[in-house]
């Protein structure tokens, strides 16, 4: 590391960032390993569903332990001491055990058939089902299994953080947080839902709609609550809190808008997901709205057509991505998306009360995060 005083390089923060996934890592696995000694006094069989938690977690980029910890180097005026950086990691890893709640069970809700490249949760338990060859629905079996595991780690999450302490005013800020963390994420997949099914007020338009869905399912989960936990655990001020809010807004939304692009210009290799996948389960995304808008009656009856039918085509699917490119759909977002972490990389830069190491920490988050690189001129 640098010497004291002296501005960290990116090798130290790269060092910083490694020292942090290495102690979240370590932190979830000695989480794990309680769990599964508590389980299996009740049976080998529950024992074993810790084992498919952490089968599950492998391979996550602890993207929302990372905005964790960097909001709190934000909240210090220097890098985190030893102790800090474990209350952070604690608290990343109770966050990422709410992401694979969250995820287990939203591909249950969208009959998603793959995460992370592997086959989801709920598929592959069924699968497991019928090699087993058990009574009954597979398919059943595979999403409870998923619904039950899901509430498990949402449980365990609860109880990991809740073992995180510092100076109590801190503790307690953290806390209400992490509560407000799990209460958005929840009513935005019900927003997500109530969305799909046409339910929300006929004076919203679909590009507010959906853009009110991100609000609430990504950004507070993603981005912001996590960076307000960090923050708030290493004392962060309300003009900081602000700040990082205003911040994160920008960047968990254009990370969603991104994602969007990702499931018709994406490589499916690299997203983890099917290419495809939004359309087949009738996500109504900010690109859909944009598409719907600019495109005529023709355009408009085929996505119809396409959109939430589980029996689309590769074809009709091929066909309803090529109007949302030639309709201007697709590089709008993409112009979103750049907008949004200008704005972001703007407002981090004009903050005030900031220390530099997260300064500098977020700013390389919020560029991976966004990677308008990758995205069409």
């Amino acid at each position: 590391m640098s010497p004291a005083g002296a501005p960290l390089t990116g090798a130290d923060l790269r060092e910083l960032d490694r020292r942090l996934v290495e102690r979240v890592e370590s932190i979830t696995a000695d989480e794990l390993a309680l769990r599964r000694d508590h389980l299996a006094e009740i049976s080998p069989e529950t024992a074993a569903l810790v084992d498919t938690l952490a089968r599950y977690l492998d391979g996550g980029k602890l993207l929302r332990p990372r905005f964790c910890f960097w909001g709190g180097a934000a909240a210090l005026q220097r890098e985190p001491t030893e102790d800090e950086l474990e209350a952070l990691a604690r608290y990343g890893a109770a966050i990422e055990l709410v992401q694979a709640a969250a995820l287990m069970h939203d591909d249950v809700i969208d009959h998603s058939p793959v995460r992370r490249g592997r086959p989801a949760l709920h598929v592959d338990a069924a699968t497991s089902h019928e090699l087993a060859s058990l009574v009954g629905s597979s398919a059943d079996y595979g999403v409870a299994l998923a619904i039950v595991l899901g509430d498990l780690a949402l449980s365990w999450a609860e109880q990991l953080a809740a073992g995180v302490e510092v100076e109590p005013s801190r503790t307690a800020r953290a806390r209400r947080e992490f509560d407000d963390l799990r209460t958005e994420v929840m009513s935005g997949q019900f927003l997500d839902i109530l969305h799909q099914a046409g339910g929300f007020s006929s004076a919203r338009d679909a590009e507010s709609a959906a853009l009110s869905v991100i609000r609430w399912k990504t950004v507070p989960y993603t981005v912001l609550r996590p960076v307000r936990i960090g923050a708030a655990l290493m004392g962060a001020d309300d003009t900081v809190l602000d700040q990082l809010s205003a911040w994160a807004i920008e960047v968990g939304t254009a990370f969603q808008l991104r994602d969007d692009l990702l499931s018709v210009i994406g490589d499916q290799d690299d997203t983890g997901k099917p290419i495809g996948g939004d359309i087949v389960e009738g996500k109504r995304t900010v690109l859909l709205a944009r598409t719907e808008s600019a495109t005529d009656g023709a355009g408009r009856a085929l996505l119809e057509s396409v959109i939430g039918r589980s029996d689309a085509t590769p074809a009709q699917i091929q066909q309803a991505h090529q109007l949302m490119v030639s309709s201007g759909a697709v590089r709008s977002v993409a112009e979103e998306v750049r907008a949004r972490a200008t704005s972001a990389r703007e407002i981090l830069d004009g903050a005030t009360g900031i220390g530099e190491p997260g300064r500098a920490g977020l700013a390389a988050l919020a560029e991976q995060a966004t990677d308008v690189e990758s995205l069409p001129g």
